[in-house]
This record gives structure tokens, sequence and C-alpha cells, in this order.
């Protein structure tokens, strides 16, 4: 008798929850585009000497800007529109000198986020911890919703 009720509530639920996965395409992209990632390109500029194309994160004092620091996105009212974590960024090159190939040279660890749901950079600013706040400047590259200098 159990295995029979057991059955019949599984039967019951089903059709419920497909019911819920189903939709128009419409409302399943979202009119906000929810579903979309945006990229920011965050830019550490820490001076931190390191190989370029070295796996990296923010140093001295920026040290808090690193992977899996939590992140917001907020816009002009302060009010959160998209929260993440960091991923790990990228040693790049900070000034225009030749140094030796392979040689380690002061770096800025850039960082490429997906925001969820940001699809422009007007109006929003950038907020990792509770330290650095940058405001989200458009981006000549195409690939970008904007970048963040983080100083």
């Amino acid at each position: 008798m159990q295995k029979v009720r057991g059955w019949a509530a599984l039967a019951a639920v089903i059709p419920v929850v497909l019911a819920g996965c189903s939709g128009s395409s419409d409302e399943a992209s979202g009119a906000s585009g929810a579903d979309e990632a945006g990229v920011v390109r965050v830019l550490i500029p820490d001076g931190n000497l390191r190989r370029l194309g070295e796996p990296c994160n923010g140093a001295g004092a920026f040290r808090s800007v690193h992977a899996e620091a939590t992140f917001t996105v907020e816009d002009g009212d302060g009010v959160e529109v998209a929260r993440g974590e960091l991923p790990g960024g990228t040693a790049e090159q900070m000034m225009d000198v030749s140094f030796r190939e392979g040689m380690r040279q002061p770096t800025m660890c850039v960082m490429n986020v997906d925001v969820e749901g940001l699809t422009s950079s007007d109006g929003f600013e950038f907020v990792v911890g509770d330290g650095f706040t940058a405001p989200i400047e458009p981006s000549d590259d195409t690939e970008l919703i904007g970048e963040v200098l983080i100083s």
C-alpha cells in the first residue's frame, strides 16, 4: 500500500514540475537579459613581478581582489543588480617597456568576469568585498560590457 501511495504522489508532482520547466522562449530569455552574462574586464595595477600570461590574483594593497572574492554590481542608486565570485586572473604587461623574453616584470592582473544579466556599463559600479568600488567604464572591445580599474 505504501508503494502505491509513493508512486501516486510522484505521479502528481511530475506534471507540476514539468509545467514549471516549460514556457515560451520570450519568457525564458528575460527582457532584461537575466539569462545572459556580460563580460567585465577588471584591471588590477598592482605592479607585482610576474611572467606575462601567468595566473594571478591582486598583490600588495590589492590582495583582497583575488579569485573567489565576492563582487557586486550596483546601479546609480546603490541597489545591487548582480553578485558573484571573481575568477583567477592573468598577468598582462603594465608598462610599455621591452623586457627579455620570459623575464619577470611589473604586471597588472586582469580578470574577465562574467556578470549575469548585465548588458550595459551605463551608471553601474563594480564593488569587490567591502574595500574597492569603481565605475564600470565602456570598452571599445565589442566582446566586453566594460572595464573596471581597481585603484
